[in-house]
């Protein structure tokens, strides 16, 4: 029987590109026939069953994917907003699963010449007769051999593009809005600046809208000239950092202005 010692230098970048549906790090399920090729071998091997190949591919990264997406699930907040990769647990159904493994394969441990202990994963041997299994099991292997290192916690899927990916060191605690990878983390960010101004900004630009309102003149009868006179009043009272707004942005919040407007009234 062929032994693996535990997560080699390599597993961490070929977890990873497994993944993110990498072609060459993705296993053979199904057994391959030599065909004529070029030199100098003068043949190459393909599969037996190219569209049963793809279907336990298929299989192998979306079993590995949902393992790799719970692992990271269990370390989110109720409400789904924050995360805490250090707090994540095995739920039960990851437990059953990788108990089950271990139970059939029956990992064993040694000890170093510096008396470190290893963990020794057995590699499985691959089931031609069953592709669809085999894609399954490889997939449980892979990920019990992941969870024996220390790329567990540092093991990320981005909120903007759903690219897995590993942080530079080791999460310290909660991340209140979630992880992003290095392409979209600075996107995130300048987002969440811009809502938290933008909300408060469109607040201000209603309320000005509704008491302008109130102070329509009469003798204005066009709906456009009272959209724009009233996006002109607004204009004038907001910061010089506001956005101005316009006549459109006027008309397609009518009905919130106006609703003010009355409450105003109402008021006084």
């Amino acid at each position: 029987m062929r032994i693996d010692q535990g997560f080699s230098p390599d597993a961490p970048l070929h977890f990873l590109m497994a993944l993110n549906d990498s072609p060459f790090i993705i296993p053979s399920f199904v057994s391959s026939k030599r065909v004529p090729g070029p030199p100098p071998l003068n043949f190459s091997l393909r599969s037996k069953d190219e569209a049963l190949e793809q279907e336990a591919s298929e299989a192998y990264i979306d079993h590995l994917r949902r393992l790799a997406d719970e692992w990271i699930d269990s370390g989110k907040s109720r409400s789904g907003e924050g995360e805490n990769p250090v707090e994540r647990r095995l739920t039960p159904n990851l437990r059953e699963l990788l108990d089950g493994w271990a139970s059939r394969n029956k990992p064993f441990i040694g000890f170093k010449p510096s008396g470190d202990i290893v963990l020794f994963m057995p590699a499985c041997k691959m089931d031609f007769s069953s592709p669809l299994e085999a894609a399954r099991n490889e997939a449980v292997r892979l990920f019990a051999t992941f969870m024996d290192s220390p790329h567990r916690s540092r093991l990320c899927k981005c909120r903007r593009c759903n690219v897995y990916y590993y942080t530079q060191r080791q999460p310290r605690g909660y991340i209140k809005n979630g992880t992003y990878c290095p392409k979209h983390r600075n996107s995130a960010s300048a987002n969440r600046s811009n809502l938290r101004r933008r909300i408060p900004e469109r607040k201000r630009k209603l309320n000005l809208a509704s008491r302008c309102w109130g102070r329509w003149p009469k003798r204005l009868t066009d709906a456009g000239t009272q959209a724009q006179w009233v996006a002109e009043t607004v204009n004038e009272k907001l910061d010089r950092y506001c956005t101005p707004i316009s006549r459109n942005w006027v008309t397609r919040n009518r009905a919130e202005i106006g609703a003010e407007a009355q409450l105003t009234l109402q008021g006084n």
